[in-house]
């Protein structure tokens, strides 16, 4: 459970059903390929998790790192001989593989497009710790995060569900993308220091802290913008506006990680993070199941 960080798993299930809930808006439903999308969801990212913390121990254990075992850090349970590496390496490869069995029979449901969503997926999931690309040490894991688990979970589970492509859809996936890629993004702040010893690049690294704060508060303020537009262009329906029951939390966030440098309160915004993305994607869901009653 701490390997493949079963708490984190709550922000692809919150794409799927955002995307469920857009098609369901929309008047389409259908149960098999909604449910087959959520677990092809969880098992991709689940084999990220635990490829990423496999990946981390071995650039970090060489014998000139000077590395101190953090116990929150993602690569504690092996530092910590909870589990070996291999272990974790193969959940990993059993997590893909069952992410492959998912996604050939939502494949067979559904057409051969669910191939051109969910191939990239998985090669992001992988590739993000995995060499040669390494995308998370690039400076390339936020922007991931922000592709596949906002545009590509949601537009890809309404198409699941409909067999066709939704502009709503895309619209809806900005604001719970950019709140899934700030939670990696926080992830980035409290490791901060740590990155930096290790010659780790993101985005936080790339812009200094200072920088780094802005682009949060920057990414939060568009996923309310998103929304509020396109209320009043009529786009979406107004109970959608049912996201802004979450506001409080982003500005407890934000607070913490501009006044704070501690790794232990970090990760406490990184917590803060994840329940913003459950919060704002819950009163969003709820919002348009709600305009559907409405509507009947």
């Amino acid at each position: 459970m701490q390997a493949f960080r079963a708490r984190s798993l709550i922000i692809s299930s919150v794409s799927v059903f955002a995307g469920g809930a857009v098609a369901l808006h929309a008047g389409y439903f259908r149960v098999t390929p909604f449910l087959l999308a959520w677990l092809g969801a969880i098992t991709v990212q689940a084999g990220t998790n635990l490829t990423n913390v496999y990946y981390n121990y071995k650039a970090r254990s060489s014998p000139s790192a000077s590395f101190q075992p953090d116990p929150q850090g993602s690569s504690a349970v092996i530092q910590l001989g909870l589990l070996r590496p291999e272990q974790v390496r193969r959940g990993g490869l059993v997590a893909f593989a069952a992410a492959i069995i998912i996604g050939a029979l939502l494949t067979w449901m559904s057409g051969w497009t669910i191939l051109l969503l969910g191939l990239p997926g998985m090669a992001a999931g992988f590739f993000y710790a995995a060499p040669p690309l390494k995308l998370g040490r690039a400076a390339l894991g936020v922007i991931t995060v922000f592709i596949f688990m906002g545009p590509v979970m949601v537009a890809g589970t309404y198409y699941a569900i409909t067999l066709a492509f939704s502009g709503i859809a895309l619209l809806v996936s900005i604001p719970v993308g950019l709140l899934a890629a700030g939670i990696m993004h926080t992830n980035d702040l409290r490791d901060f220091g740590s990155d930096i010893e290790h010659g780790k690049h993101t985005l936080s690294t790339l812009l200094g802290r200072r920088g780094a704060n802005l682009l949060l508060a920057a990414m939060d303020a568009i996923a309310y913008v998103v929304i509020i537009a396109a209320v009043i262009g009529r786009v979406l329906p107004w109970p959608t506006l049912l996201v802004l029951v979450s506001l409080p939390r982003a500005v407890s966030q934000l607070k913490m990680v501009f006044r704070e440098t501690d790794v232990g309160k970090l990760n406490q915004a990184w917590v803060r993070g994840i329940q913003l993305h459950l919060e704002f994607g819950l009163a969003l869901i709820a919002g348009l199941l709600i305009s559907r009653l409405l509507l009947n």
